[in-house]
């Protein structure tokens, strides 16, 4: 039971790890990663997912609530890539998943579980407000490289005051939290931009294959830009979500999977950023563990906001 908690949490941390110049409408808008240096952006995620899993013939609820603010500090750019310092300004996670549960809160220390060992998971994420790691990146959202993932999480670790217990987590938290991983998250965040000036009533398309804690998701995506008002851009998106090829596996733990995701985005056109959405994911799995199948369905909804600071 512990062993699927920990892969159903690595999977939503993965999850959770799930934006222009100004021109007339007339003639299209260009949307683009438009950070300037010294330009600071907070961007915020919450997260919403319901989870029923069937074990052992019984079902079983898995419960999650989970916060992330980051900022972005564009500190260079050079020959079209910018430079991007991201801090972790809050952190926190309200897990239950068939009574066991992990509580934790960056703005809220004393509310932190740190005595069970599911607790001592929601210790460490805790910890990682204020962990800083960077990227690069162009106009076209493509990301280049990420550093410091590894050193943020070592840092967070070394909370816990016992080093079997950190190398431990390390190992098997590594398929959450390394650079290719983060890369392939961001990429998916802010892989949205066109390639072509766009108006009103425009749609494009991206396909993505993104590995999400060693769980390989292709996502077939569809934007449209439902309208431009006040210097933001307004998009709907719809996705096609699958495996690729036959199954993926994480820890000994295969999954196959299908689902939709829609949603709303609201963009700000001078820099490229989202500044309000929502996204409602539906997805329906097969869990094979030690030779059981257990069928999964998962509702998820994210809310995204951002403001230049």
């Amino acid at each position: 039971m512990r062993k699927l908690t920990f892969v159903l949490l690595s999977f939503t941390i993965a999850m959770v790890l799930y934006c222009c110049n100004e021109a007339s409408t007339a003639n299209g808008i260009n949307l683009k990663f438009n950070l300037q240096k010294g330009d600071h952006f907070l961007y915020s995620i919450g997260m919403d997912m319901h989870a029923r899993q069937q074990v052992m013939g019984k079902d079983m609820d898995v419960n999650t609530k989970m916060d992330i603010g980051y900022t972005f500090d564009v500190t260079g750019d050079s020959a079209g890539w910018k430079k991007v310092n991201a801090t972790i300004s809050k952190i926190a996670m309200n897990m239950d998943a068939g009574g066991m549960q992990i509580k934790f809160d960056s703005d809220n220390p004393s509310a932190t579980d740190s005595t069970s060992p599911m607790g001592k998971i929601g210790q460490v994420f805790g910890a990682m407000k204020g962990g800083q790691f960077g990227f690069t990146i162009n106009e076209k959202g493509e990301v280049g490289t990420v550093t410091g993932i590894r050193d943020m999480m070592e840092h967070a670790l070394s909370t816990l005051g016992n080093p079997t217990t950190s190398a431990a987590m390390m190992a098997g938290l590594s398929k959450s939290f390394d650079e290719n991983q983060f890369k392939e998250n961001l990429q998916q965040s802010f892989g949205i931009y066109p390639d072509k000036a766009i108006k009103p009533g425009d749609s494009w398309h991206k396909t993505m294959n993104v590995n999400n804690a060693g769980i390989i998701m292709k996502t077939d995506n569809t934007y449209t830009l439902e309208s431009v008002e006040n210097n933001n851009a307004q998009i709907k998106m719809t996705s096609k979500i699958s495996s690729v090829s036959d199954s993926t596996q994480l820890m000994g733990t295969q999954m196959d999977m299908d689902g939709t995701m829609d949603g709303t985005m609201q963009f700000d056109i001078a820099t490229g950023m989202p500044i309000k959405g929502v996204n409602n994911m539906q997805l329906n799995m097969k869990v094979k563990n030690q030779g059981t199948e257990m069928p999964m369905n998962m509702s998820l909804t994210l809310n995204i906001s951002g403001k230049k600071l």
